[in-house]
């Protein structure tokens, strides 16, 4: 009886009118919600409205004659105008969900971050800067500071559309301690995070990423202050390409020229390679690095020496 009713169905669906609603103007994205116990009947009727599909009741026939009535899910898919049936009963069963990629470099603030993510319409920057402050959030992935500052590890990611700004977060913080997880053996969490952070500032190769790491290791060693530009470029309201003296007295415990020992908190995202080089730093006895202005540094291991080099540097770059 039921294969009966299959070849009836099969049979109206052949003799359904063939002449479809032409497209008024250019074919338009369509961002279409399926939502949890919705039928099948309910969902043409909006994709019909919607003029994704142009036959509500053949898109019904369709999804029962391919056993797809049911397994139509639940999500946000990115659909267009005028589509064939069988494309949308595709990606509709599939769960293709719709997503915006979104790349986060490293080096990144929590503000900057929050822009780049607001940008790609994935968040609101509000929602997303308050959150970052939930102190539940905070006690659930074991943050040790104000913020999740630092632990937005940086990545190409996926997020689907529609998403609320709490998964968002917690798939960037996941991410990150699937990274972290090998170096937490060599480094207590903040330490890590702190000092990757410097280290992504401060270093340009990746090659001096561990030597530019043992300057801070050894100078967290000796109590010496860092002097990291880095750390005060982080509380100043906008980049600058060079710090006056002015700058370098800045009131503020990111001041690692006023202030020994490591800074309240990160300063960036730190990458994989920066986060390495803390764990596993060269073992050197340097204590001091200067630019030469091409993205390398020269490590000295007193004081005399790097002031040596750094007038040579720049008279080097007046002349």
């Amino acid at each position: 009886m039921r294969k009966v009713i299959y070849i009836a169905l099969a049979g109206i669906l052949f003799f359904l009118p063939t002449c479809k609603r032409k497209p008024v103007g250019e074919v338009k994205e369509v961002i279409f919600e399926v939502y949890p116990g919705e039928s099948t009947k309910q969902i043409a009727a909006r994709l019909d409205s919607l003029e994704v599909i142009t036959h509500s009741r053949r898109f019904v026939t369709q999804a029962r004659l391919k056993g797809l009535d049911r397994t139509l899910q639940t999500g946000v898919y990115r659909l267009h105008t005028f589509m064939n049936s069988d494309s949308v009963l595709v990606v509709l069963a599939s769960g293709a969900i719709a997503t915006t990629t979104v790349t986060i470099p490293e080096g990144l603030t929590l503000t900057q971050v929050a822009e780049r993510l607001a940008r790609a319409g994935v968040v609101s920057p509000d929602s997303f800067l308050d959150f970052s402050k939930d102190k539940q959030l905070l006690s659930e992935f074991n943050v040790p500071f104000e913020s999740i500052e630092g632990m937005l590890f940086p990545d190409t990611y996926k997020f689907p559309v529609g998403i609320s700004t709490e998964r968002v977060i917690k798939m960037m913080l996941n991410r990150f301690f699937e990274i972290a997880d090998p170096y937490l053996r060599d480094a207590a969490l903040d330490t890590l995070v702190i000092l990757a952070s410097i280290v992504e500032r401060e270093a340009y190769l990746d090659e001096e990423r561990a030597v530019v790491a043992s300057v801070f290791w050894n100078r967290l060693r000796k109590g010496m202050a860092f002097e990291s530009c880095a750390t005060i470029e982080y509380v100043l309201p906008e980049h600058k390409e060079r710090l006056t003296y002015a700058d370098l007295r800045i009131d503020s415990p990111y001041n690692t020229y006023l202030h020994a020992g490591l800074p309240p908190g990160p300063i960036c995202s730190p990458g994989k390679a920066s986060l390495e080089a803390v764990a596993r730093p060269r073992r050197t006895e340097y204590l001091y690095f200067v630019s030469k202005g091409d993205g390398s540094h020269h490590f000295s291991k007193t004081a005399a020496e790097h002031e040596r080099m750094r007038r040579k540097i720049n008279n080097a770059k007046n002349k």
